[in-house]
Formats: C-alpha cells, sequence, structure tokens
C-alpha cells in the first residue's frame, strides 16, 4: 500500500504512485502528433525572450513586485526581485517556508496564498 501526505509543501511537490505515473500519457497535438504544453514555462526551460522582456518593462512601470507562491529557487524568477530591488519597488511575498528573496522584501507572509487571497477579496 502506498500511503500519501496531506501535507503542504512550498513548491508544491506531490507524492504520486508509480502505477500511475506509469498509466500517464501526455496529450498528442492532433495536427503533428507532437507533445502538447500549455503556455507556461516549465521547471528548466528557457523562458522566451520576448516574455523576459514583457516581465522587465512591467516592473520598470510597476509599483512595486507581489510574489504569490514561489520559493525564487530558480534565477530566472529571483531576477525579477532582483531588478525590482536595483528600481527601488517594493517586494512583498506570500509563501509558505523561506524564499531566496527574503532579505529583499519590504514584507513578507507566511502562509497559504489561498487564505490571504480570500482575506484580500473581502477587504478589496
Amino acid at each position: 500500500m502506498h500511503e500519501a501526505t496531506t501535507m503542504i509543501r512550498p513548491d508544491g511537490d506531490v507524492e504520486i504512485s508509480q502505477e500511475k505515473i506509469a498509466q500517464f500519457k501526455p496529450p498528442e497535438c492532433p495536427r503533428c502528433s507532437g507533445v502538447l504544453k500549455p503556455d507556461i514555462v516549465f521547471f528548466g526551460d528557457n523562458i522566451p525572450k520576448s516574455r523576459v522582456s514583457r516581465v522587465e518593462a512591467a516592473v520598470c512601470e510597476s509599483d512595486g513586485v507581489l510574489v504569490l507562491g514561489s520559493s525564487l529557487s530558480v534565477y530566472s524568477a529571483y531576477r525579477i526581485i532582483l531588478q525590482a530591488v536595483d528600481l527601488k519597488k517594493k517586494v512583498a511575498i506570500v509563501n509558505i517556508g523561506s524564499t531566496r528573496a527574503d532579505h529583499c522584501a519590504h514584507f513578507r507572509i507566511s502562509a497559504r496564498c489561498g487564505d490571504i487571497l480570500r482575506q484580500l477579496q473581502t477587504v478589496l
């Protein structure tokens, strides 16, 4: 029997049985039969340069950066915070557990994002 945990982990790690992993089949493109992927950047993939440029521009135009549910372990995410700090922008972090940018944060909450966002929604 495989036991699982309901513990919430900062980086979203999950426990999946080997049986479920073996049964998984990624969806195929109906035109080329290639693997379909959502329009996100997976861990280890490169961020498209056009997206990096848009993020850099958004940080320049913003009053600050809000980090929700990320340890900022990968440099591609951490460098956004470094840019904000260089530009004297405010940085706020909501995450369970520590992050790579805790020393940059003007405000930090160690909590579940869903709980905080629900409370924020009632205020707004």
